[in-house]
């Protein structure tokens, strides 16, 4: 005897908002990897960045006399701020932020509002390191070239007894 999915597998919700699936599935999975050409070489690098984050896509409807408003409510719900706990028939239930949410309603099917859903996994709250802003890596990137040309240009200059009490 086979397995019984009906029995089996959970009703889908986002932040506690039920809703039926009509088909699930992710995209992005794999590796962010970084491309590297090289002038006048007939080869390039690559450059392992991690792994990609996570989206999921979800063909998603909301069915019944209600169906109206309670789409109404499950688009501010997908609105709010912040992650939330993504149930899905097939997929592990995990942290997402919502980052798509469209309807498409059919006169041929009045008491349905089906959506399109695009959420993307939480990941790490903390963000990576901090951003620092591109004029300021610049400068700090010329102030480290020019501390070290000076004191290349210094140590040329002082005798090798006294190279040593520099503080380079």
């Amino acid at each position: 005897m086979g397995r019984d999915w009906t029995q089996t597998i959970p009703g889908a919700s986002f932040k506690g908002f039920p809703f039926h699936v009509e088909d699930e599935g992710t995209d992005g999975a794999g590796r962010l990897v970084a491309l590297h050409g090289y002038a006048k070489a007939e080869t390039h690098g690559t450059e392992d960045m991690g792994r990609k984050a996570r989206t999921f896509r979800v063909a998603a409807y909301i069915v019944g006399d209600d169906a109206d408003i309670r789409a109404q409510a499950f688009i501010e719900r997908c609105s709010t701020p912040g992650p939330g706990l993504l149930v899905l028939p097939i997929t592990p239930s995990q942290m997402v932020r919502c980052v798509g949410c469209a309807t498409n309603n059919r006169k041929t099917e009045m008491g349905k509002v089906a959506f399109d859903l695009k959420f993307l996994e939480l990941g790490s709250e903390a963000g990576g390191p901090p951003a620092i802003p591109l004029g300021d890596r610049i400068a700090q990137g010329l102030l480290d070239d020019l501390a070290d040309t000076v004191a290349d240009a210094i140590s040329a200059f002082v005798p090798d007894e006294l190279a040593g009490l520099l503080p380079f």
